[in-house]
């Protein structure tokens, strides 16, 4: 697939996912969050988008730098034969779990504003030194289609749009949507609705744009990491297209079942 391919399908994409209905319903239901009685995203308390009791249990289950040992994880790469550092801001459970699902399934969007210090913070800790001409690319997974039509937005996207226009970003970051999907593949559903063979099967299905210098360095981001197979396909991805893949961030990772202290996700 050439650049011109690319570019159209990144047309495509956000032209699809700028819907002039469906973001009129986004538009409807976050002035509603303002003027009508809310809920609390995690709780359901009334009358309180986020209760108090409930914001600081989230924030008591996501970490600053440095971060445990037990969120951090290195991916096995056996195509490149290497492997990638990830850093995750929490574990997957509780409270987190809730307030993750409802962004991302229940449009509760200024969520956001809650987690993106924490992304913020994780990126820039995982920032290699480069030259000074040369930044580093924060590249966030991409959102199907059909996920963009029911959603509205792009919940990775928009915590690093949050991030960056609050300034959270280091200067050496640079967001940079470089991933997507192929066209066959846009309109596809979800990750968790796939079977880990099928997660694991995903790399073909996305496509990179080429990077505008050789061995551009990237940081890879996505809200939860399961079975790692999501963010090591999209490396793989990403290094053959020529770009230099450092590491990951995640907001909340899924420890493998009798792992508590963490480990190599294989």
């Amino acid at each position: 697939m050439g650049s011109n391919d690319r570019e159209i399908l990144r047309d495509l994409d956000q032209l699809y996912g700028q819907r002039v209905p469906q973001w009129v319903r986004f538009a409807l239901r976050e002035t509603a969050n303002f003027l009508l009685p809310a809920s609390c995203a995690v709780c359901g308390r009334a009358d309180d988008r986020l209760c108090p009791t409930c914001r600081g249990a989230v924030r008591r289950q996501l970490c600053l730098p440095p971060l445990p040992d037990s969120q951090s994880r290195y991916l096995e790469l056996p195509a490149l034969a290497g492997q990638i550092p990830v850093a995750a801001c929490g574990v997957y459970g509780n409270e987190l779990a809730r307030a993750i699902l409802s962004y991302k399934d229940h449009q509760r969007y200024f969520l956001k504003e809650l987690f993106s210090p924490y992304l913020a913070a994780a990126l820039n800790a995982s920032l290699v030194p480069q030259s000074r001409a040369r930044r580093t690319l924060v590249v966030p997974m991409p959102t199907s289609l059909k996920a963009i039509a029911r959603r509205g937005y792009r919940p990775v996207e928009a915590m690093l749009q949050s991030a960056e226009r609050l300034g959270l970003l280091d200067a050496g970051l640079e967001l940079s949507p470089v991933l997507h999907y192929r066209m066959g593949q846009v309109f596809s559903g979800a990750q968790k609705s796939k079977s880990g063979s099928d997660r694991r099967g995903q790399h073909a299905q996305l496509i990179a744009e080429i990077p505008r210098v050789r061995q551009q360095p990237i940081l890879l981001v996505d809200d939860v990491m399961t079975t790692g197979s999501t963010l090591q396909n999209a490396a793989i991805t990403c290094n053959n297209a020529g770009y230099d893949v450092l590491g990951g961030v995640v907001l909340a990772l899924t420890r493998p079942p009798g792992d508590d202290r963490g480990g190599q996700l294989r």
